[in-house]
C-alpha cells in the first residue's frame, strides 16, 4: 500500500472522478495544440513573435484556452506565456511554477502516421510532440483546473509558463528569466520521473572536413539534438550498376539501409538510421555513420573524400565519443553522449554538427580539443561550438527528497533521483527541478504496471521524443497528474513551513 495519509488517499480518488469526467476534453486539448507545427524559427521572427509565426500561433491556441478556462495569461514579448491560478500581476516570488514548452523539432522523416495530423489509438496519442511536450504542457493546465475545481487549498498560488524555444538553445525562458516575475520554486514538466538532479553539460559543435567533388553533395539531419533517421549523398560521374557492385563489398546489415536511385551521370544514395533524441541515444542508428561506412568499405570514395568518409566513420563510431575523443564519464552523471545530427554543406567541404551531453564534473574546453586534435587528423577543425554549463542539485535537497518520496508514495515504488543528458529549463531558469511526467521501463525501482506497453501498430525503432511516430500513453499523463497533485499539496506545505 502507498504511503499516503488517509487524507491524501481521500484527496486522490476525488481527482480520479474528475480526471475520468474530464479525459476527453483532455485527449482533445492534446490533440488540438499538437496540430500546430510550432518548431521555432529565429529567422522568421517578426516584432511580437521572436520565434517565428508557428510559436506565435501555439501560443495563441494554449492562451486562448486558458483564457476560455477562466485562468489569467501574461505574455512575455513572445518569448514565453504565463498562465495563472489567480489573478494578472500577482506576486511570483509567491507561486510555484510549473514549466513546460510548446515548441517543437522538426517532424523529420520515416513517419508512417501524419506528424502534425494526431491521431488517438489504443490509448496513445501519436503526433510530432505530444510527449515532448504538449501533452505534458496541457498536463500543467489541467492542474490549475482540477485545483481550482475541486477546491483544494494551497498556500501558495500556481504560475504555469511555457517558453517557446527550448528546442533551440533556450532563450526563451533565458529571457523569462531576466524579464519575468521567477516563481518561489518551479517543477520543470519536460523529462522523465523521478526527480532529476543533474543534466549534463551541453556543447553544440561545428566540425568543418574537406571534401572534394565526391562528397560535396553529402547532406543528413534535421536538427543537431534528433539522431539522424536518413543521411543522402549524390555521387557524380557513375552509374547505378557500378555503385550496386561497389557495395557488395560493405557490411551486409549496413547494405541493407541503403536506397539507390539514378538520374542520369548521377547516383543518389539514401542511408536509413533508427531516430530518437541526441541525449538518450540507446537503440538508435546514425544514418551518417551507415552511409559513411558503407561509402568506405565499398571503395567508392579516394583522396580528400576517402579521408572524410574515414573520418565521419571514426568520429562517429560509438554514440559515447569514443572515436572522436571526446568520451568521458563520472559517478554523478554518467557517460558523455555525442551525436552527430546534421550535415550540412560549406564552401570546400562540409560541416558535421556535433550535439554533445557530457558529464558534470568533466571541462568542456578539454572536450573542445580533444575534438580539434582528431578533426585535425583528417584535415579538419572545429569551427565553432556554443556551450551550456551542467544543472546540479544535491540529491539530498529537501526539496529533492520531498518531490522523490511523492512519487514513490503515489507508485508505491522505491526509485531515485536520476541524473540525465536531456537539457530541460532548469539550466536557465533559477529555483527550478525537473521532476517528470515521463515514465519509461528502465526505470529502476517502479513497477512495470505502472508504466504500460508501447504502442504495437508503429514500427520497433519509432515512437519516441525527436523521432518518428512520436506518442505518448494517456494514462502515463494521467499517472503523472495524480503525482504532481501529492506532490504539489506536500510542496506548498514545506514551502510555508520554510518562510
Amino acid at each position: 500500500m502507498p504511503n499516503l495519509t488517509e487524507q491524501e488517499l481521500a484527496i486522490l480518488e476525488r481527482v480520479d472522478g474528475w480526471i475520468a469526467e474530464h479525459y476527453d476534453e483532455y485527449v482533445a486539448d492534446i490533440v488540438t495544440w499538437a496540430t500546430v507545427p510550432s518548431t521555432a524559427r529565429p529567422d522568421e521572427a517578426t516584432p511580437g513573435a521572436p520565434f517565428g509565426p508557428d510559436v506565435a500561433k501555439v501560443f495563441e491556441v494554449a492562451a486562448a484556452r486558458a483564457a476560455e478556462l477562466g485562468f489569467a495569461v501574461e505574455e512575455h514579448d513572445g518569448y514565453a506565456i504565463s498562465v495563472l491560478s489567480g489573478t494578472a500581476g500577482d506576486d511570483a516570488s509567491q507561486a510555484i511554477g510549473l514549466v513546460s514548452h510548446l515548441d517543437v523539432v522538426p517532424e523529420g522523416d520515416h513517419w508512417t502516421l501524419e506528424a502534425y495530423q494526431p491521431i488517438v489509438r489504443d490509448g496513445f496519442i501519436i503526433g510530432r510532440g505530444v510527449s515532448d511536450n504538449k501533452g505534458p504542457a496541457v498536463g500543467d493546465l489541467y492542474l490549475l483546473r482540477l485545483f481550482r475545481d475541486l477546491g483544494i487549498p494551497l498556500k501558495h498560488s500556481l504560475r504555469i509558463i511555457y517558453g517557446g524555444a527550448e528546442e533551440i538553445g533556450m532563450g526563451d525562458l533565458a529571457y523569462y528569466a531576466t524579464n519575468g516575475p521567477i516563481p518561489k520554486l518551479s517543477i520543470v514538466t519536460d523529462g522523465p520521473f523521478p526527480v532529476n538532479y543533474a543534466q549534463k553539460g551541453n556543447l553544440n559543435v561545428r566540425v568543418f572536413l574537406p571534401t572534394g567533388p565526391a562528397l560535396a553533395g553529402f547532406t543528413a539531419g534535421v536538427a543537431e539534438n534528433a539522431v539522424p533517421a536518413s543521411a543522402t549523398l549524390v555521387l557524380p560521374d557513375t552509374t547505378l550498376d557500378e555503385v550496386r557492385e561497389a557495395l557488395e563489398a560493405a557490411r551486409a546489415d549496413y547494405r541493407d539501409l541503403l536506397d539507390l536511385s539514378a538520374d542520369g551521370s548521377e547516383v543518389t544514395i539514401v542511408a536509413h538510421g533508427h531516430s530518437g533524441h541526441a541525449a538518450f541515444p540507446e537503440g538508435t542508428l546514425n544514418a551518417i555513420l551507415v552511409l559513411s561506412t558503407a561509402l568506405v568499405e565499398a571503395g567508392l570514395l579516394s583522396g580528400t573524400d576517402l579521408e572524410t568518409a574515414v573520418a565521419l566513420e571514426t568520429i562517429l563510431a560509438t554514440p559515447y565519443g569514443d572515436g572522436s575523443g571526446a568520451a568521458r564519464e563520472d559517478e554523478a552523471s554518467g557517460q558523455l553522449t555525442q551525436n552527430g545530427g546534421l550535415i550540412r554543406l560549406a564552401e570546400g567541404g562540409i560541416y558535421l554538427h556535433l550535439d554533445i551531453r557530457y558529464p558534470v564534473t568533466a571541462d568542456h574546453n578539454e572536450i573542445i580539443d580533444a575534438i580539434a586534435e582528431t578533426a585535425a587528423r583528417f584535415g579538419g577543425h572545429v569551427a565553432d561550438y556554443e556551450h551550456a554549463q551542467p544543472f546540479y542539485i544535491e540529491k539530498t535537497d529537501p526539496v529533492v527528497t520531498l518531490l522523490q518520496q511523492s512519487f514513490n508514495d503515489v507508485l508505491d515504488a522505491t526509485a531515485e533521483p536520476f541524473a540525465m543528458g536531456g537539457g530541460t529549463h532548469s539550466r536557465v531558469l533559477p529555483r527550478a527541478i525537473t521532476f517528470g511526467p515521463g515514465l519509461g521501463r528502465n526505470l529502476a525501482g517502479l513497477p512495470d504496471e505502472s508504466v504500460g506497453e508501447r504502442p504495437d501498430f508503429i514500427p520497433a525503432h519509432h515512437g519516441g521524443a525527436h523521432g518518428p511516430d512520436e506518442f505518448v500513453r494517456i494514462q502515463n499523463l494521467i499517472t503523472g497528474l495524480r503525482i504532481y497533485v501529492i506532490a504539489l499539496i506536500r510542496l506548498d506545505e514545506q514551502l510555508s513551513s520554510n518562510d
